[in-house]
């Protein structure tokens, strides 16, 4: 065991047998960027580091995330929506904030810091006119990424919105194929670029934006490069009922079909949200269709249950989803990106709907986040901890209110833990969190001047709103602006 290097742990979350199972009291061996073993003795002298009373932890995957304009969000599209469009914000509320090129920079090495904070040693970046910036951030901080190449019929940037609300009512659908053709280009050089990048942890992935973004024949090209290129897809699809709605009338077919018949569904594709689908209950057609060709086509979903229940809303039945076949990972899609937090909502949200606790377990969900993401990427060196894997891992400090007393490690996480409670995060064995601070990155300044971006953003609403509104017009404060008489 000459080069190898000892961590010993209160618990450690180990691969055997085909599942995750408890050594306690237990050493992880790391040779370079990869696990040795784990064992209940090492050899007399040989070095380890005892890390005390903690838990190490398999590197959680994110199956969803979007760095570069998470943040642009946040103090502004909650609690607000338009009821002519079910409620959604997409339409006729996402595109009057912009902070820019450097607040997408800004936004997206604190969102990176903040979802390697909650134990995150993968990440699925979407992407958008700021792939490259998200990728090269990713590689910089030490994490490993897919990052998306983006595909829409429309200006790279999204500056202009494909859809149109010209009255606050209706929608209009404007599709430049042209233009979509010239996305799938760029996209294709921006993966060949980065993939493979950063000692092999930047990795590329195909990235429609949306069933509702992208004509029919761009959907079957990004398949067909795809495919040429031995590369992933993913895709936002089923997301809300309009897209539903808009799909059928379109289409004649529901967005899961449609994607069916596009090459959207597969082992090698990731849909993030997928939660309007036929049986569910705010769409009338009833069957499990669409679970069926979810199911049959092994595709992957990522759930992200903050962001939908920020906005009333769910997936009518995580447990169906599994049992009809579909590998459910889990995404943190807005903010805030605590994949610990976003695991808690998924378990929970996934017992109410179906108003038993046996609904949804810890361990269904820390499979989410762990081998379930790990097959989404099509690699079994990940999110485990067992011989020939890659040394992404997580350390929990167990002395503290959240995490004590300890007697099942899982549960505490998905049940009670916090990203405050992650206290290291190893990937490729090199340590890159300590002591729940991401190294080289300043949170402080960057949040300061993240605030002053924001401010001019909003001072400028008016000026792309539709209708010339405001941001508190838009967005009301929940307790207004104090004025001295």
């Amino acid at each position: 065991m000459q080069g190898v290097k000892f961590y010993k742990a209160k618990y450690i979350i180990v691969w055997d047998e085909g599942q995750h199972k408890t050594l306690e009291n237990g050493y992880l061996g790391v040779s370079g960027d990869t696990v040795t073993g784990f064992f209940t003795k090492i050899p007399k002298n040989a070095p380890f580091e005892d890390l005390g009373n903690v838990a190490i932890t398999p590197g959680f995957i994110n199956m969803h995330t979007h760095p570069c304009e998470v943040y642009s969000l946040k103090s502004y599209r909650e609690d607000i929506g338009n009821p002519y469009f079910f409620e959604g914000t997409l339409y006729d509320y996402a595109l009057v904030m912009s902070l820019g090129e450097r607040g997408a920079y800004l936004q997206a090495k604190l969102n990176l810091a903040e979802i390697l904070k909650s134990g995150c040693t993968t990440t699925l970046i979407y992407g958008g006119g700021y792939s490259k910036t998200e990728g090269e951030l990713a590689g910089e901080m030490g994490m490993r990424a897919y990052v998306g190449g983006p595909v829409r019929a429309g200006d790279r940037y999204e500056e202009r919105s494909i859809w149109d609300s010209p009255d606050g009512h209706s929608l209009i659908y404007n599709f430049d194929e042209k233009e979509g053709f010239k996305r799938i280009e760029e996209a294709q050089h921006l993966l060949e670029e980065i993939d493979g990048t950063y000692e092999g942890r930047i990795r590329g992935i195909w990235a429609p934006t949306q069933t509702m973004t992208c004509t029919p024949a761009m959907l079957k090209e990004v398949r067909k490069r795809a495919d040429k290129m031995n590369m992933r897809i993913t895709i936002h699809g089923a997301e809300s009922p309009i897209e539903f709605e808009s799909c059928i009338r379109m289409f004649g077919k529901t967005p899961v079909q449609l994607m069916a018949d596009t090459g959207m569904l597969g082992e090698d594709v990731t849909v993030a949200h997928c939660l309007y689908i036929t049986g569910h209950n705010m769409i009338n057609m009833a069957g499990d269709k669409d679970l069926r060709l979810l199911g049959d086509s092994k595709t992957t979903v990522a759930h992200c249950p903050l962001a939908l229940a920020r906005s009333g809303n769910t997936l009518q039945s995580f447990t169906k989803y599994q049992e009809y076949g579909v590998n459910m990972t889990i995404g943190t899609d807005t903010f805030p990106s605590d994949i610990i937090q976003e695991m808690r909502y998924a378990a929970c949200l996934g017992k109410v709907v179906e108003r038993t606790t046996f609904a949804v377990s810890a361990r269904d969900i820390f499979y989410a986040a762990t081998v379930n993401g790990a097959k989404a990427l099509g690699r079994n060196d990940l999110g485990r901890l067992e011989k020939g894997c890659k040394a992404d891992f997580v350390v929990f400090q167990l002395n503290s209110i959240e995490m004590s007393p300890v007697r099942d490690v899982v549960k505490n996480i998905i049940y009670s833990a916090t990203r405050h409670s992650v206290d290291r995060v190893y990937v490729a064995g090199k340590c890159v969190v300590r002591d729940g601070k991401v190294s080289g990155v300043d949170e402080v300044e960057l949040a300061r001047e993240l605030q002053e971006v924001s401010e001019g953003s909003w001072s400028r609403t008016a000026s792309h709103d539709r209708l010339g509104r405001d941001v508190d017009t838009l967005s009301p404060l929940a307790c207004p602006t104090y004025h001295e008489k």
